[in-house]
């Protein structure tokens, strides 16, 4: 996929693990006066979006505690009586108190502009060819041709066409592999039958 990122070896590192933007401010506005609008029962939306959007721990542990928040108060709804004063009630409107007021101030604040910049890309600094990195050392000069390095043994000579070299055996003559293919054949003939 040429010329969707500069440079030839795409995307720059770190690039993918980049947020994306912020989103507008009509977006904004909405995530800010949803749990106003809905008297708290979507209340962990606003903290959702920033968790969703950006990955950062921070934003991940405000929609966590939102979460809890609106589970809290599903349990303690389905739990508390509605004829006398409970435990359950009063933790119930607690939940419900603060997922109705708090997520609308936690997104205003979550959400400044400081925090959506991303972190500029910064490439690596270009080195001449043949020059060294500051803290690197200089690869050792490659040998000419033929010429063996220090401590290095010298290749064997190269065999002329037939020869053989130690360790390996001449091939055999044309007459061995006729024979043994004839062989092979008689055997399969009678594995066959």
């Amino acid at each position: 996929m040429a010329g969707q990122y500069p440079g030839t070896f795409g995307p720059p590192p770190g690039a993918a693990a980049q947020p994306p933007g912020r989103p507008s401010a009509s977006v904004r506005v909405l995530c800010a006066l949803v749990p106003l609008l809905t008297a708290g029962v979507f209340g962990p939306l606003p903290s959702l979006v920033l968790a969703i959007r950006r990955r950062r721990p921070y934003d991940i542990a405000g929609a966590v505690v939102y979460c809890l928040l609106l589970l809290t108060m599903v349990v303690c709804a389905g739990v508390a009586s509605d004829t006398k004063v409970s435990a359950a009630n009063v933790i119930g409107e607690i939940a419900l108190a603060l997922l109705w007021l708090t997520p609308t101030l936690h997104y205003l604040v979550m959400d400044r502009r400081s925090l959506w910049a991303p972190t500029p890309y910064a490439p690596p600094p270009a080195v001449p060819y043949g020059a060294t990195m500051p803290g690197h050392t200089a690869p050792p000069p490659a040998a000419p041709y033929g010429a063996t390095m220090p401590g290095h043994p010298a290749p064997p000579p190269a065999s002329p066409y037939g020869a053989t070299t130690p360790g390996h055996t001449a091939p055999p003559p044309a007459d061995d592999l006729r024979e043994l293919g004839e062989l092979l054949r008689r055997q399969a003939r009678e594995d066959r039958s």
